[in-house]
């Protein structure tokens, strides 16, 4: 199908006025359009790379992952309609991350060359699935900007080459096809990473926040005790006993490094391994009493090398983080097999694992329901960082660290808080259901007005978090929802510029995970007195221990989610390895490229089963404007029906059978459009509509 081909519509009657969201659109995106070169100004080499220290064995205090994981607004930003030059900027800045990471060297590494790196064949080579869809999402925005990109095109295949065993190079398979499962936790480019394995469990202080991965290990009651040589030797020979030969539920992530694939080329063995990879899960938790395991052995048994248990995986339910990023592999697994299938029902299991944590949820002192979110062996001593305010604590404590304290078990349940509604908000926008939607509602903080106002601020990683306050919006509750939402957006791209220029003038940054011991903070002061001689600006030690930490993660001026909820109708995609999925993309017809063009605003205001209400405006006061609106971020919709007022100010309707439509916006002209969709009906593809 061409461009000509494509049913059309023209607009040319000059509205009265333009919409105040329309106008702060336009002003966000003009904001962002100039914001973050102050960011690479002073965080950034002028060819894009980190700075980096002279000291041998640097491997900073973060993984790699989060070096690319503070870049991936910029390929999203000019989907939603950036500059040209953010494409660019951001295929230069990924290029300067793969070449610089290529070129370190792991310290103490027993790899053979080449593969001693701490990127091999531009990949993590060692890293689960919770860390590398962190890193991934840049490289997936990256493909969905510009998928003519060959050296990314030959990476999507590469990279899923490597879970598929399709790498000629591996040493040795990543993946079971026979039983659905990774040999081990983590894999990449070096085939499974059992080097992992090989030595004692050590205390750190990262571990501060999360607690041991299991409590049953004699002698070691806290992370405490792994100060002690002699507990970590016997605690890292129970942990590889456990772990080396286990997959993990998080790893389902990875199906969306596959799918990257299959939208580039369209090939059979690329759908079936991620059908085939998911149903393996699906089948484990259908024989799991309605709660999803976390494991899965050689075989594909659940608990196979954790005792039978069910939980004890990595990045499962007893630690780091319980059920969040498992519900993240929920939502991405039955998101993929939906793209894939056009299935119903398939991220059901994204709701049934919520209500049954909400069956063991407790109501704290002020009303609100708390639900635990990690499971561990009842009568463990689950004691760690926390807050003394902190909900279902016990008074009783092991050790005498302040910033400790010990939580209280409920059957084995643990970490009780207010829920985070983000897994649900996605399985309602696919369902579009009322039984989500009422799940959704009861995860509600009862004491905090988050559905009839935004909350302030940048808020975790993707400056995400208006999610009740979306849906109500969507539900025609709150209709001042894309004015405040983009209002707040504006002060966020401020407000980080504020926060920017504060460590630029001395001010300190939060700690993370802080150095341990004299030694450390010897090459933290080190670390500093190198990197401000690189700069213009110096930093405090501990921004320079955050930026070798974190990275960009929270530094970027670019704010997205408004811009995708509005423009698109959808959330943010899951942060640790989610594809984009929302009702509507736009095109900029007459420059051929993704976004909306310039001076154009989008409202997707209504999503019901039977389509959307969409609201395009044009802010050129003399200027026409022509856009493709496509159905689905990979045109997996396809428009039924359209229907809006003409010209002449008369009702007009017309029945379409395509994935895309055609507007011609006049000058100041306001345009809105009714939409009918059947979902999930079509072949996804990275397609350009001028290239099908």
């Amino acid at each position: 199908m061409t461009a000509r081909e494509m049913p059309r519509i023209n607009a040319h009657r000059p509205a009265a006025a333009m919409p105040e969201w329309a106008v702060l659109e336009r002003s966000l995106i003009e904001l962002m359009n100039q914001s973050e070169d102050f960011l690479r100004r002073h965080y950034l080499k002028p060819s894009g790379e980190i700075f980096w220290p002279d000291i041998e064995g640097f491997r900073g205090y973060g993984g790699v992952d989060n070096a690319f994981e503070g870049f991936h607004r910029w390929p999203l930003f000019y989907l939603l309609g950036g500059e040209d030059r953010y494409l660019d900027l951001a295929q230069g800045q990924y290029e300067a991350l793969l070449a610089q990471f290529s070129g370190y060297k792991v310290p103490g590494s027993k790899l053979p060359e080449g593969r001693n790196t701490m990127l091999v064949k531009e990949y993590l080579p060692d890293y689960d699935w919770m860390h590398a869809g962190e890193a991934a999402l840049f490289f997936y925005y990256l493909n969905l900007a510009d998928p003519a990109n060959e050296r990314n095109r030959e990476r999507s295949i590469r990279f899923a080459g490597f879970l598929t065993n399709e790498d000629p190079d591996l040493p040795e398979p990543n993946y079971d096809p026979q039983h659905r499962v990774f040999r081990t936790l983590a894999m990449g480019p070096n085939g499974p990473a059992y080097h992992r394995f090989d030595g004692p469990y050590s205390y750190g202080t990262w571990m501060d926040s999360y607690g041991l991965p299991f409590y049953d290990v004699p002698g070691v009651l806290t992370m405490m005790d792994l100060r002690d040589p002699e507990k970590a030797r016997r605690y890292g020979e129970v942990y590889a006993a456990r772990l080396r030969n286990c997959d993990t539920v998080t790893n389902m992530l990875s199906t969306s490094m596959v799918m990257n694939a299959y939208l580039h080329t369209g090939e059979e063995k690329y759908r079936q391994w991620v059908l085939d990879y998911v149903e393996g899960w699906r089948e484990r938790y259908a024989g799991n009493n309605g709660i999803m395991p976390d494991n899965a052995g050689p075989t594909g048994a659940v608990g196979e090398t954790l005792d039978g248990k069910w939980y004890g995986g990595h990045y499962g339910w007893t630690f780091p983080h319980g059920f969040y990023f498992i519900g993240d592999a929920l939502v991405v697994g039955g998101q993929n097999q939906r793209l894939l299938t056009g299935e119903r029902g398939r991220l059901q299991w994204v709701r049934e694992q919520v209500e049954m944590l909400l069956s063991h949820a407790v109501e704290d002192g002020q009303g609100r329901t708390l639900v635990p979110q990690n499971f561990a062996d009842p009568g463990a001593v689950l004691e760690y960082g926390g807050s003394p305010n902190e909900w279902m604590t016990r008074p009783d404590r092991v050790t005498d660290h302040p910033s400790f304290t010990r939580k209280q078990q409920l059957g084995g349940w643990y970490e009780f808080r207010v829920m985070s509604p983000v897994h649900l908000v996605h399985a309602y926008m696919d369902s579009l259901a009322p039984n989500d939607l009422g799940v959704v509602k009861r995860l509600r903080d009862c004491n905090q007005n988050n559905s009839d106002q935004v909350s302030g601020g940048a808020q975790g990683k993707d400056f995400s978090g208006q999610h009740h306050a979306y849906l109500n919006f969507l539900e025609g509750g709150y209709p001042r929802y894309p004015v405040e939402a983009l209002v707040n957006s504006i002060g966020q791209v401020f407000g980080q510029l504020k926060k920017l220029r504060g460590e630029l003038q001395g001010a300190e940054a939060g700690w993370g995970y802080r150095p341990d011991g004299e030694k450390q903070w010897q090459e933290l002061a080190e670390v500093t007195r190198q990197v401000n001689e690189m700069k213009e600006r110096k930093w405090s030690e501990s921004v320079t221990h955050s930026y070798f930490q974190t990275y960009l993660i929270g530094r970027s001026t670019i704010t997205t989610e408004a811009l995708v909820q509005l423009t698109m109708g959808g959330p943010l995609p899951i942060y640790n390895g989610g594809l984009l999925m929302v009702q509507v993309r736009h095109f900029d017809a007459d420059r051929r490229r993704p976004g909306l063009p310039p001076d154009v605003a989008a409202l997707v205001g209504r999503v019901t089963p039977e389509g959307i209400e969409l609201t395009l405006a044009n802010l050129h006061p003399l200027e026409g404007r022509r856009l493709i609106v496509q159905a689905g971020a990979f045109a997996e919709h396809r428009f039924t029906a359209v229907s809006y007022t003409d010209d002449a100010g008369k009702a007009a309707a017309q029945e379409l059978d395509s994935e895309y439509l055609e507007v011609e916006l006049g000058p100041g002209t306001v345009l809105e459009l009714k939409l009918g969709m059947d979902r999930f009906c079509r072949r996804p593809s990275y397609q350009l509509p001028w290239d099908r």
